[in-house]
């Protein structure tokens, strides 16, 4: 739960609470420990809840709804209603009338075999909870692993995320559509075809991948790169990459030298506009 951002847990008629050995055993969770309820009904467990779920493996015929935690999370969060999450007891779970008290049914898919422990139950489902509120613009602080405040954070990955990781809209798109079906003009291929049509096979193509800023961009700075090729059909592309620290070559007659890349591979000056937006070293 700590894990994950959860911070009220509430224990029914536990058999053997022992407030010590659970601290030994979950360290850095003494904050979440102090402030565990014990009840001994459930009744006493859901004052002040708007909303029940019941996490169990088995089939029942109900009308409730059988979600598994990724949609479940979904709903929580579309109304965030205060919610309980009834997990049963490790030998045999919920009673079928404790399952009645719920809205709906939590249910984690599994291969074959169906039974999970119940810290298993609970990570999977506070992953999920977790997990949506991060996509929804969450903040992930992250725990430091190692023990110091300078040590590596378990979301690092998370926080160098700029906006060009986002999804591209339909407009960032358009240039790079235009880019292909010029392109593909440009080698014969739109020959007695409808241009729009090709444009609408590649707008759905990168909308249904989600493309991001960052990827439109460097597909836009290749598609320049091939568009300037075609251009310059006497430069010499095998010849333009370093070999053992010499200098890179061209054809007698390509023309003017066009700028070059770190690398050696001759560049356009609009591949260098795109390259330096995407932070790549020139």
């Amino acid at each position: 739960m700590a894990n994950m951002g959860l911070s009220q847990l509430v224990l029914v008629d536990p058999p053997a609470w022992d407030p010590e050995t659970a601290r030994w055993m979950a360290p850095g969770c003494a904050d979440l420990l102090a402030r565990a309820r014990v009840v001994a009904t459930l009744d006493e467990a859901l004052v002040g809840v708007g909303r029940v779920v019941a996490t169990t493996a088995r089939h029942r015929r109900r009308d409730q709804p059988v979600r598994d935690p990724a949609e479940t999370a979904r709903v929580l969060l579309d109304d965030p209603r205060p919610t309980a999450i009834l997990f049963g007891r490790e030998d045999h779970g919920l009673s079928d009338a404790e399952v009645l008290r719920a809205e709906s049914v939590l249910r984690i898919p599994t291969a074959s075999h169906a039974s999970l422990n119940l810290g298993q139950a609970v990570l999977l489902t506070a992953w999920a909870i977790f997990d949506e509120h991060r996509k929804r613009g969450g903040t992930a602080t992250g725990r430091v692993l190692g023990g110091t405040p300078h040590a590596a954070s378990t979301t690092a990955r998370l926080d160098r995320r700029d906006r060009r990781d986002l999804p591209a809209d339909a407009l960032t798109m358009e240039p790079a559509v235009a880019g292909i079906a010029g392109l593909l003009d440009r080698v014969g291929y739109l020959r007695g075809v409808d241009p729009e049509k090709v444009k609408v096979t590649f707008r759905g193509l990168l909308q249904r991948a989600s493309t991001s800023i960052r990827e439109v961009e460097a597909l836009r700075g290749m598609l320049n790169r091939v568009d300037w090729a075609l251009d310059h059909p006497g430069v010499d592309w095998h010849a333009t990459r370093r070999s053992h620290g010499a200098q890179p070559s061209r054809v007698e007659d390509a023309g003017g030298a066009p700028p070059r890349r770190s690398d050696g591979v001759l560049a356009c000056p609009e591949e260098i506009a795109i390259t330096r937006r995407l932070g790549v070293e020139e």
